[in-house]
């Protein structure tokens, strides 16, 4: 699995639609439409089971990689206005998954998000859209943070985050990420994307994107 995020290697990751495999005429606006619909379900976790589960294999390898202290997937509700983590590496999984929600209204998670403009910020607490909510509930303090837009289904729908926190009584910490750990975390981000845009499309070209088996 490392060998992912080594120089310009790359898996071999189908893109949306399978080569040789074309959609009936008149099919595009139905199948847009549908794989917007389904995204939007993941998002809000109504999906009992994702498309494509180790897909997380991929994300987390790459937060291991960087050697960042704790690492997120967040999607965004459009209907409870929040970004919600459906997938974490941290020791506080638990709490982190059931409990936190960041609000679109404020946070660094929420600035990426709407800007779609990812960041690598080695002081997390010198930022004026920093919110302390996430690191209050979960008892700790962020340092530095690497957060990039996640894109699938034709927009952005949340945010691959890693973050480094404060820890004053270990001697030899890592306390801020360097442009090869954003370069790796971007490449997983956008493999993640290319995941998820395949196993989708395959879904719906299996039933039609009308929910009945073709």
């Amino acid at each position: 699995m490392t060998d992912l995020f080594v120089g310009s290697q790359q898996p071999n990751i189908p893109v949306a639609l399978p080569a040789g495999i074309h959609p009936p005429a008149g099919f595009g606006i139905v199948f847009e439409a549908w794989m917007d619909s389904q995204a939007s379900a993941i998002c809000r976790g109504e999906w009992e089971g994702w498309p494509c589960q180790e897909s997380f294999d991929l994300l987390r390898e790459a937060v291991r990689f960087v050697g960042a202290d704790e690492g997120a997937l967040w999607l965004v509700d459009d209907l409870k206005r929040q970004l919600r983590p459906c997938f974490s590496t941290g020791s506080r999984l638990e709490i982190f998954l059931k409990e936190i929600r960041q609000p679109l209204s404020a946070g660094l998670i929420s600035m990426v998000f709407f800007t779609e403009n990812s960041i690598c910020e080695s002081d997390v607490g010198a930022r004026k859209e920093y919110s302390p909510l996430v690191d209050l509930q979960l008892g700790a303090e962020t340092r530095a943070m690497i957060a990039i837009p996640v894109f699938f289904a034709q927009r952005c729908r949340g945010i691959f985050s890693a973050v480094l926190f404060d820890k004053e009584n270990e001697k030899e910490i890592k306390d801020s990420f360097r442009q090869v750990d954003f370069d790796t975390l971007s490449r997983a981000a956008a493999l993640w994307s290319e995941l998820m845009d395949s196993q989708l499309a395959g879904i719906g070209l299996r039933f039609g994107a009308t929910g009945h088996q073709s």
